[in-house]
Protein backbone atom coordinates (compact mmCIF):
# COMPACT_ATOMS: atom_id res chain seq x y z
CA UNK A 1 0.00 0.00 0.00
CA UNK A 2 1.22 3.48 -0.88
CA UNK A 3 -0.04 6.89 0.18
CA UNK A 4 -0.57 9.45 -2.55
CA UNK A 5 -1.37 13.14 -2.16
CA UNK A 6 -3.66 14.61 -4.84
CA UNK A 7 -2.78 18.31 -4.94
CA UNK A 8 -5.53 20.64 -6.18
CA UNK A 9 -4.61 23.52 -3.87
CA UNK A 10 -3.64 25.82 -6.77
CA UNK A 11 -6.71 25.37 -8.99
CA UNK A 12 -9.07 28.32 -9.35
CA UNK A 13 -10.86 28.10 -12.69
CA UNK A 14 -11.07 26.44 -16.07
CA UNK A 15 -11.08 22.81 -17.06
CA UNK A 16 -8.65 21.88 -14.31
CA UNK A 17 -11.46 22.02 -11.78
CA UNK A 18 -13.45 19.43 -13.73
CA UNK A 19 -10.43 17.16 -14.15
CA UNK A 20 -9.74 17.37 -10.42
CA UNK A 21 -13.30 16.42 -9.52
CA UNK A 22 -13.30 13.61 -12.07
CA UNK A 23 -10.02 12.08 -10.87
CA UNK A 24 -11.00 12.36 -7.22
CA UNK A 25 -14.33 10.63 -7.90
CA UNK A 26 -12.39 7.56 -9.08
CA UNK A 27 -10.12 7.10 -6.05
CA UNK A 28 -12.30 4.52 -4.32
CA UNK A 29 -11.47 2.06 -7.10
CA UNK A 30 -7.86 1.95 -5.88
CA UNK A 31 -8.57 0.38 -2.51
CA UNK A 32 -4.96 -0.85 -2.27
CA UNK A 33 -3.79 2.75 -1.68
CA UNK A 34 -4.47 5.63 0.68
CA UNK A 35 -5.12 9.12 -0.66
CA UNK A 36 -4.71 12.55 0.86
CA UNK A 37 -6.71 15.02 -1.25
CA UNK A 38 -6.09 18.77 -0.97
CA UNK A 39 -8.90 20.80 -2.54
CA UNK A 40 -8.84 24.52 -3.19
CA UNK A 41 -11.86 26.56 -2.13
CA UNK A 42 -12.93 26.73 -5.80
CA UNK A 43 -13.60 22.99 -6.09
CA UNK A 44 -16.89 21.39 -5.12
CA UNK A 45 -16.98 18.81 -2.36
CA UNK A 46 -16.02 15.29 -3.35
CA UNK A 47 -17.80 12.18 -2.13
CA UNK A 48 -16.23 10.67 0.97
CA UNK A 49 -14.50 7.34 0.44
CA UNK A 50 -12.96 4.83 2.82
CA UNK A 51 -9.46 5.30 1.40
CA UNK A 52 -9.31 9.09 0.94
CA UNK A 53 -9.16 12.02 3.35
CA UNK A 54 -9.91 15.50 2.03
CA UNK A 55 -8.52 18.83 3.21
CA UNK A 56 -9.41 22.38 2.17
CA UNK A 57 -6.45 24.61 1.42
CA UNK A 58 -5.50 27.37 -1.03
CA UNK A 59 -1.75 27.54 -1.58
CA UNK A 60 -0.31 30.93 -0.67
CA UNK A 61 1.83 33.23 -2.84
CA UNK A 62 4.31 34.00 -0.10
CA UNK A 63 8.09 34.34 -0.26
CA UNK A 64 8.70 30.80 0.99
CA UNK A 65 6.55 29.29 -1.74
CA UNK A 66 7.55 31.55 -4.63
CA UNK A 67 11.28 31.61 -3.92
CA UNK A 68 11.97 28.23 -2.36
CA UNK A 69 9.03 26.00 -3.30
CA UNK A 70 8.11 25.35 0.31
CA UNK A 71 4.64 25.33 1.86
CA UNK A 72 4.24 24.65 5.56
CA UNK A 73 0.80 23.06 5.32
CA UNK A 74 1.54 20.82 2.34
CA UNK A 75 5.01 19.88 3.60
CA UNK A 76 3.40 18.99 6.91
CA UNK A 77 0.91 16.66 5.23
CA UNK A 78 3.68 14.88 3.33
CA UNK A 79 5.50 14.26 6.59
CA UNK A 80 2.59 13.45 8.93
CA UNK A 81 0.73 11.26 6.43
CA UNK A 82 3.88 9.54 5.16
CA UNK A 83 3.12 10.48 1.56
CA UNK A 84 5.02 8.47 -1.04
CA UNK A 85 4.22 10.57 -4.12
CA UNK A 86 2.24 13.66 -5.11
CA UNK A 87 0.01 14.22 -8.13
CA UNK A 88 -0.57 17.89 -8.90
CA UNK A 89 -3.52 17.86 -11.28
CA UNK A 90 -2.19 20.87 -13.18
CA UNK A 91 0.75 23.13 -12.44
CA UNK A 92 2.58 25.25 -11.88
CA UNK A 93 2.20 24.01 -8.32
CA UNK A 94 4.52 26.66 -6.83
CA UNK A 95 5.42 23.89 -4.35
CA UNK A 96 8.06 21.20 -4.78
CA UNK A 97 7.20 18.22 -2.56
CA UNK A 98 9.97 16.38 -0.72
CA UNK A 99 8.93 13.17 -2.47
CA UNK A 100 8.15 11.96 -5.99
CA UNK A 101 6.02 14.47 -7.90
CA UNK A 102 3.92 14.04 -11.05
CA UNK A 103 2.69 17.40 -12.34
CA UNK A 104 0.14 18.10 -15.07
CA UNK A 105 1.07 20.63 -17.76
CA UNK A 106 -1.75 22.51 -19.53
CA UNK A 107 -0.23 25.92 -20.27
CA UNK A 108 -0.19 25.89 -24.06
CA UNK A 109 0.69 29.61 -23.98
CA UNK A 110 4.26 28.66 -23.09
CA UNK A 111 4.73 26.39 -26.11
CA UNK A 112 2.47 27.43 -28.97
CA UNK A 113 2.57 30.61 -30.99
CA UNK A 114 -0.38 32.85 -30.22
CA UNK A 115 -1.74 34.69 -33.30
CA UNK A 116 -2.76 37.45 -30.89
CA UNK A 117 0.64 37.60 -29.15
CA UNK A 118 0.95 41.34 -29.81
CA UNK A 119 -2.22 41.98 -27.79
CA UNK A 120 -0.87 40.47 -24.57
CA UNK A 121 -0.34 42.90 -21.70
CA UNK A 122 2.95 43.17 -19.89
CA UNK A 123 1.32 41.47 -16.90
CA UNK A 124 0.40 38.47 -19.03
CA UNK A 125 3.91 38.29 -20.49
CA UNK A 126 5.37 38.40 -16.97
CA UNK A 127 2.94 35.70 -15.85
CA UNK A 128 4.22 33.41 -18.61
CA UNK A 129 7.79 33.81 -17.35
CA UNK A 130 6.70 33.06 -13.80
CA UNK A 131 4.81 29.96 -14.95
CA UNK A 132 7.86 28.67 -16.80
CA UNK A 133 10.03 29.16 -13.73
CA UNK A 134 7.39 27.48 -11.57
CA UNK A 135 7.24 24.41 -13.78
CA UNK A 136 11.01 24.06 -13.98
CA UNK A 137 11.35 24.21 -10.22
CA UNK A 138 8.38 22.09 -9.19
CA UNK A 139 9.01 18.71 -10.80
CA UNK A 140 11.02 16.54 -13.16
CA UNK A 141 8.07 14.40 -14.25
CA UNK A 142 5.05 15.72 -16.14
CA UNK A 143 2.02 14.59 -18.04
CA UNK A 144 0.13 16.50 -20.71
CA UNK A 145 -3.24 15.87 -22.35
CA UNK A 146 -1.97 15.98 -25.92
CA UNK A 147 0.93 14.01 -27.46
CA UNK A 148 1.76 17.01 -29.63
CA UNK A 149 2.36 19.01 -26.43
CA UNK A 150 4.21 16.13 -24.75
CA UNK A 151 6.69 15.97 -27.63
CA UNK A 152 7.34 19.72 -27.37
CA UNK A 153 7.61 20.07 -23.60
CA UNK A 154 11.31 19.11 -23.20
CA UNK A 155 12.19 22.03 -25.48
CA UNK A 156 10.71 24.31 -22.80
CA UNK A 157 11.67 22.58 -19.56
CA UNK A 158 14.82 20.69 -20.48
CA UNK A 159 15.52 17.09 -19.47
CA UNK A 160 12.21 15.96 -17.98
CA UNK A 161 10.08 12.84 -18.23
CA UNK A 162 6.80 13.49 -20.04
CA UNK A 163 3.77 11.21 -20.39
CA UNK A 164 0.50 11.69 -22.24
CA UNK A 165 -2.83 11.19 -20.47
CA UNK A 166 -5.68 12.74 -22.40
CA UNK A 167 -8.69 14.57 -21.07
CA UNK A 168 -12.30 13.52 -21.66
CA UNK A 169 -15.76 14.72 -20.90
CA UNK A 170 -16.81 14.63 -17.25
CA UNK A 171 -18.60 11.44 -16.20
CA UNK A 172 -21.73 13.43 -15.38
CA UNK A 173 -22.42 13.43 -19.14
CA UNK A 174 -23.05 9.69 -18.88
CA UNK A 175 -25.60 10.10 -16.07
CA UNK A 176 -28.65 12.08 -17.26
CA UNK A 177 -30.23 11.72 -13.85
CA UNK A 178 -27.55 14.12 -12.54
CA UNK A 179 -28.02 16.77 -15.21
CA UNK A 180 -29.20 20.17 -14.00
CA UNK A 181 -31.82 21.68 -16.31
CA UNK A 182 -32.54 25.06 -14.71
CA UNK A 183 -31.11 27.05 -17.63
CA UNK A 184 -33.72 27.35 -20.39
CA UNK A 185 -32.64 29.52 -23.29
CA UNK A 186 -35.17 31.97 -24.75
CA UNK A 187 -37.28 30.53 -27.57
CA UNK A 188 -35.53 30.96 -30.92
CA UNK A 189 -36.25 29.75 -34.45
CA UNK A 190 -32.68 30.17 -35.72
CA UNK A 191 -29.31 28.48 -35.19
CA UNK A 192 -27.88 28.40 -31.64
CA UNK A 193 -24.10 28.27 -31.23
CA UNK A 194 -22.79 27.32 -27.79
CA UNK A 195 -19.35 28.32 -26.49
CA UNK A 196 -18.47 26.91 -23.07
CA UNK A 197 -15.31 28.83 -22.30
CA UNK A 198 -13.43 31.18 -20.05
CA UNK A 199 -12.78 34.73 -21.24
CA UNK A 200 -8.99 34.37 -21.55
CA UNK A 201 -7.44 36.29 -24.45
CA UNK A 202 -6.42 33.11 -26.28
CA UNK A 203 -10.05 31.95 -26.39
CA UNK A 204 -10.59 34.79 -28.90
CA UNK A 205 -14.27 35.28 -28.04
CA UNK A 206 -14.16 38.78 -29.50
CA UNK A 207 -14.12 37.35 -33.02
CA UNK A 208 -17.83 36.70 -32.61
CA UNK A 209 -18.50 40.41 -33.14
CA UNK A 210 -17.06 40.73 -36.69
CA UNK A 211 -18.49 37.28 -37.45
CA UNK A 212 -21.94 38.59 -36.54
CA UNK A 213 -21.47 41.66 -38.72
CA UNK A 214 -20.39 39.55 -41.68
CA UNK A 215 -23.27 37.08 -41.36
CA UNK A 216 -25.77 39.94 -41.20
CA UNK A 217 -24.37 41.48 -44.38
CA UNK A 218 -23.62 38.35 -46.41
CA UNK A 219 -26.47 36.10 -45.25
CA UNK A 220 -29.24 38.46 -44.07
CA UNK A 221 -31.80 35.64 -44.05
CA UNK A 222 -29.72 33.58 -41.61
CA UNK A 223 -30.96 33.71 -38.01
CA UNK A 224 -28.30 32.92 -35.43
CA UNK A 225 -27.22 33.53 -31.86
CA UNK A 226 -24.14 32.90 -29.73
CA UNK A 227 -24.61 31.48 -26.24
CA UNK A 228 -21.66 32.12 -23.91
CA UNK A 229 -20.88 30.97 -20.36
CA UNK A 230 -19.71 34.37 -19.16
CA UNK A 231 -21.14 37.74 -18.22
CA UNK A 232 -22.02 40.44 -20.81
CA UNK A 233 -19.25 42.76 -19.62
CA UNK A 234 -16.67 40.17 -20.73
CA UNK A 235 -17.44 40.99 -24.36
CA UNK A 236 -18.04 44.54 -25.55
CA UNK A 237 -20.87 43.77 -27.98
CA UNK A 238 -22.24 46.79 -29.89
CA UNK A 239 -25.87 47.60 -29.17
CA UNK A 240 -26.83 46.84 -32.77
CA UNK A 241 -25.63 43.24 -32.43
CA UNK A 242 -26.70 42.36 -28.89
CA UNK A 243 -29.75 40.38 -29.98
CA UNK A 244 -27.29 37.82 -31.43
CA UNK A 245 -25.82 37.11 -27.98
CA UNK A 246 -27.05 35.28 -24.89
CA UNK A 247 -24.90 35.32 -21.74
CA UNK A 248 -25.75 32.61 -19.20
CA UNK A 249 -22.84 33.24 -16.83
CA UNK A 250 -20.59 30.67 -15.25
CA UNK A 251 -22.12 27.19 -15.22
CA UNK A 252 -21.54 24.01 -13.26
CA UNK A 253 -20.42 20.98 -15.23
CA UNK A 254 -23.77 19.31 -14.44
CA UNK A 255 -25.50 22.18 -16.27
CA UNK A 256 -23.50 21.74 -19.47
CA UNK A 257 -25.35 18.73 -20.99
CA UNK A 258 -28.59 20.71 -20.82
CA UNK A 259 -26.97 23.57 -22.74
CA UNK A 260 -25.63 21.22 -25.40
CA UNK A 261 -29.13 19.79 -25.80
CA UNK A 262 -30.33 23.28 -26.70
CA UNK A 263 -27.49 23.99 -29.15
CA UNK A 264 -27.15 23.34 -32.88
CA UNK A 265 -23.40 23.99 -33.12
CA UNK A 266 -20.52 24.03 -30.65
CA UNK A 267 -18.31 26.96 -31.63
CA UNK A 268 -14.80 27.07 -30.15
CA UNK A 269 -12.62 29.93 -31.46
CA UNK A 270 -9.66 29.11 -29.19
CA UNK A 271 -6.14 29.80 -30.45
CA UNK A 272 -4.11 27.89 -27.86
CA UNK A 273 -4.92 24.64 -26.08
CA UNK A 274 -3.29 21.56 -24.72
CA UNK A 275 -6.80 20.15 -24.52
CA UNK A 276 -10.31 21.48 -24.11
CA UNK A 277 -13.04 19.21 -22.78
CA UNK A 278 -15.61 21.04 -24.89
CA UNK A 279 -14.50 18.97 -27.87
CA UNK A 280 -15.38 15.54 -26.39
CA UNK A 281 -18.40 17.06 -24.63
CA UNK A 282 -19.84 18.15 -27.97
CA UNK A 283 -19.02 14.77 -29.50
CA UNK A 284 -20.75 13.00 -26.63
CA UNK A 285 -23.85 15.19 -27.03
CA UNK A 286 -23.78 14.81 -30.85
CA UNK A 287 -23.40 18.53 -31.53
CA UNK A 288 -21.27 19.44 -34.60
CA UNK A 289 -18.06 21.38 -33.92
CA UNK A 290 -16.72 24.50 -35.63
CA UNK A 291 -13.20 25.39 -34.51
CA UNK A 292 -9.82 26.80 -35.53
CA UNK A 293 -7.66 25.19 -38.18
CA UNK A 294 -4.67 24.79 -35.89
CA UNK A 295 -2.56 21.70 -35.28
CA UNK A 296 -3.67 21.13 -31.69
CA UNK A 297 -7.35 21.31 -32.71
CA UNK A 298 -6.94 18.92 -35.64
CA UNK A 299 -5.01 16.54 -33.40
CA UNK A 300 -7.89 16.50 -30.90
CA UNK A 301 -10.87 16.55 -33.27
CA UNK A 302 -9.69 14.72 -36.36
CA UNK A 303 -12.58 14.51 -38.85
CA UNK A 304 -15.14 15.53 -36.22
CA UNK A 305 -14.94 19.30 -36.77
CA UNK A 306 -15.34 21.97 -39.42
CA UNK A 307 -12.15 24.05 -39.42
CA UNK A 308 -11.50 27.66 -40.41
CA UNK A 309 -8.50 29.95 -40.68
CA UNK A 310 -7.86 30.96 -37.07
CA UNK A 311 -8.38 34.74 -36.97
CA UNK A 312 -10.27 35.26 -40.24
CA UNK A 313 -13.78 36.41 -39.29
CA UNK A 314 -15.14 35.79 -42.79
CA UNK A 315 -13.80 32.22 -42.75
CA UNK A 316 -15.42 31.69 -39.34
CA UNK A 317 -18.76 32.95 -40.61
CA UNK A 318 -18.72 30.77 -43.72
CA UNK A 319 -17.78 27.69 -41.68
CA UNK A 320 -20.70 28.35 -39.32
CA UNK A 321 -23.05 28.94 -42.24
CA UNK A 322 -21.98 25.71 -43.92
CA UNK A 323 -22.55 23.55 -40.86
CA UNK A 324 -25.85 25.29 -40.12
CA UNK A 325 -27.27 24.89 -43.63
CA UNK A 326 -25.77 21.56 -44.78
CA UNK A 327 -27.57 19.03 -42.59
CA UNK A 328 -25.84 16.03 -44.18
CA UNK A 329 -22.42 17.55 -43.47
CA UNK A 330 -23.38 18.38 -39.88
CA UNK A 331 -24.62 14.82 -39.38
CA UNK A 332 -21.35 13.42 -40.74
CA UNK A 333 -19.39 15.54 -38.26
CA UNK A 334 -21.35 14.14 -35.32
CA UNK A 335 -20.93 10.58 -36.62
CA UNK A 336 -17.19 11.18 -36.92
CA UNK A 337 -17.26 12.50 -33.35
CA UNK A 338 -18.50 9.16 -32.02
CA UNK A 339 -15.41 7.49 -33.47
CA UNK A 340 -13.07 10.28 -32.36
CA UNK A 341 -14.15 9.76 -28.74
CA UNK A 342 -12.43 6.37 -28.87
CA UNK A 343 -9.08 8.14 -29.34
CA UNK A 344 -9.23 9.73 -25.87
CA UNK A 345 -8.63 8.18 -22.47
CA UNK A 346 -12.04 8.08 -20.81
CA UNK A 347 -12.34 9.21 -17.20
CA UNK A 348 -11.63 5.73 -15.81
CA UNK A 349 -8.66 5.17 -18.12
CA UNK A 350 -7.30 8.61 -17.22
CA UNK A 351 -7.40 7.81 -13.53
CA UNK A 352 -5.85 4.38 -14.16
CA UNK A 353 -2.97 5.95 -16.06
CA UNK A 354 -2.32 8.66 -13.47
CA UNK A 355 -2.39 6.28 -10.51
CA UNK A 356 -0.29 3.83 -12.52
CA UNK A 357 2.35 6.51 -13.09
CA UNK A 358 2.44 7.27 -9.35
CA UNK A 359 2.85 3.56 -8.61
CA UNK A 360 5.68 3.34 -11.11
CA UNK A 361 7.42 6.35 -9.62
CA UNK A 362 7.24 4.91 -6.12
CA UNK A 363 8.50 1.51 -7.25
CA UNK A 364 11.60 3.16 -8.79
CA UNK A 365 12.53 5.29 -5.80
Amino acid sequence: MATFLINCSNLKNGGGLQVAQSVCSQLERYHQHRFVVVLSSFINEIEATSNADAYRYDIKNNASTLLFGRDKFLDGLVTSRHVDAVLTIFGPSRWRPRCKHLCGFARAQLLLKNPLQSELSWKERLAYKVWKWGFKRSSDTFYTENKYISDMLPSLLGKVKVYTVTNYYNQVFDHPEKWLREIRLPAFDGVTMLTVSSTAVHKNLKIMIPVSEYLEQRHPEFKFRFVLTCQPEALNVPTTLRYHFVFVGKVDVAECPNLYEQADIMFMPTLLECFTATYPEAMRMEVPIVTTDLEFARGLCGDAACYYSAIDAEAVAEAIYRVATDKAYAKQLTENGKHQLLVYDNYEQRADKLIGLLEEMVSHR
